[in-house]
């Protein structure tokens, strides 16, 4: 497949690029900065522009299968990045196509956590919480062929393929939980093969 990926120069988006090639997808990396690709953008189109752009979308979206957005929120602080994304994706897919569209959301948004998972949501995790719920609304209410993937703490760790995914929950229920950003490419890229998750929230974990 010929793959759009929102947040390419990123660490899941540098490991879905990586792992792409392998699975024989072609990739297009929609990105600001193509020069943070480094090495890697030989192995990608590039064109640059602004995910919060619906004009800028649209451009580019005819002849791709899918969507990928594995963007992320600068740090801590108060964002709406993802928000913003979200509402130019949407609408720029709604008109331009493709209809299939997954986005990499935050585990701290399941309320089965227990007490840490609280804490965290309302604390130290309070912004990037709210940016992920506003874009999952967003995404939900389209006319899209979603998947949500919710992770939990990523790590650079290498890829094992052996992970855990739950709809609805993240299996274990522990707001302690991790899961390396390759494995998480490499479900992103499963899901979009088999679509075995189609309008549902996907809870994923390390592990076996």
């Amino acid at each position: 497949m010929r793959l759009l990926v929102l947040g390419a120069t990123g660490g899941t988006g540098r490991a879905i690029i990586r792992q792409a090639g392998e699975r024989g997808h072609e990739i297009t990396a929609f990105v600001r900065s193509p020069q943070k690709l480094g090495s890697l953008i030989d192995r990608v189109t590039v064109r640059q522009g602004d995910p919060r752009s619906v004009a800028d979308l649209q451009k580019v979206l005819p002849g791709h299968a899918a969507v990928l957005s594995v963007l992320g929120p600068p740090g801590p602080g108060p964002t709406t990045i993802l928000r913003a994304a979200a509402r130019s994706t949407v609408d720029a897919m709604e008109i331009a196509g493709p209809r299939r569209l997954i986005v990499v959301s935050a585990a701290v948004l399941f309320r089965d956590l227990g007490f840490l998972g609280g804490v965290l949501r309302h604390t130290l995790l309070k912004n990037v919480a709210e940016d992920s719920a506003e874009m999952e609304h967003i995404v939900m209410a389209s006319r899209l062929d979603w998947t949500i993937v919710r992770p939990p703490r990523l790590t650079n760790g290498s890829l094992t393929s052996r992970y855990r995914a739950e709809n609805g929950h993240l299996p274990g229920r522990s707001a302690l939980a991790s899961i390396s950003r390759a494995d998480v490419a490499h479900f992103l890229l499963g899901e979009l093969e088999h679509g075995s998750h189609t309008h549902h929230v996907v809870g994923l974990t390390g592990g076996t």
